[in-house]
């Protein structure tokens, strides 16, 4: 499977949602399709993001579009299992479910405040290049370690190209690779000690996949029925502030981890 190494998973998915997902599809005979749990992921995920347009303030009914993003993310995950690998679809899916929701939480949280939507659109956009520079750390990762990436390379410049490909990790590669500095393409050095070197800053950037930013959209939704205004601010700046700040720290920590192991002798 594409994304077997444990390094390379998100959080949430290695923890929480993969053995989740696992444990429905071992109860489900035959597997699901392809098609089936696309089709399921795309009704669960749009209904969830209407229920939160139709929920009372402060009602307990705000569980319910909270349960429904956290099935759409597992469905999408038992997607991935099926499909074994990481695919681009599956993040397009992703991201469109958790932008539906992100809107439809804005739109009943502050509606008219010019700062908070200026706050979700900052939230939004960053969000997009946390998943491209997860997406690109990953597939250097694999690289430089001698593994098969199942990612493409970014182009040397940023394109129309790149953006026609989708709503998914691959989207901001070349944004990524432009943070991240130019590719090493030298000889490959010994993988074990390459995978040392690049260990730690894979796993901080693991923290920013698909699957932190819909984790924190269905706490997020759930906790709207104590408070909403609270619990939209306090999801809008941990994107924009918090995985901001963590997102230059992967990158500082990628860009010196990968400047040493162009020092190591090849394999």
């Amino acid at each position: 499977m594409a994304d077997d190494d444990p390094i390379t998973e998100g959080y949430f998915d290695r923890h929480l949602h993969r053995p989740l997902a696992a444990w429905v599809l071992d109860r489900v005979r035959p597997a699901p399709s392809l098609e089936l749990l696309t089709l399921a992921g795309l009704v669960v995920g749009l209904t969830g993001a209407v229920a939160v347009l139709l929920a009372a303030p402060g009602g307990v009914d705000w569980i319910f579009p909270a349960w429904l993003l956290f099935a759409f993310t597992v469905a999408s995950r038992c997607r991935r299992l099926v499909a074994r690998a990481a695919e681009a679809e599956a993040g397009t899916l992703e991201f469109a479910i958790g932008a539906a929701f992100w809107v439809a939480l804005t739109m009943r949280a502050a509606p008219a405040n010019p700062w908070a939507c200026t706050l979700a659109s900052v939230a939004l956009v960053s969000a997009l290049i946390h998943v491209g520079l997860h997406g690109e750390i990953r597939r250097r990762f694999r690289d430089l370690i001698g593994e098969h990436s199942d990612a493409a390379a970014p182009s040397p410049q940023p394109s129309v190209a790149a953006l026609s490909r989708g709503l998914g990790p691959a989207v901001f590669h070349d944004i990524a690779a432009a943070l991240l500095g130019p590719e090493y393409r030298g000889p490959r050095p010994t993988p074990g000690a390459a995978r040392s070197l690049l260990a730690a800053p894979m796993r901080m950037a693991a923290l920013l996949s698909h699957d932190t930013h819909l984790a924190l959209l269905y706490v997020a939704t759930a906790a709207a029925a104590i408070r909403l205004d609270l619990s939209f601010w306090t999801a809008a700046l941990a994107v924009a502030l918090g995985l901001n700040l963590w997102a230059l720290l992967a990158v500082s920590a990628w860009r010196r981890a990968e400047a040493l192991v162009r020092r190591l002798p090849p394999a």
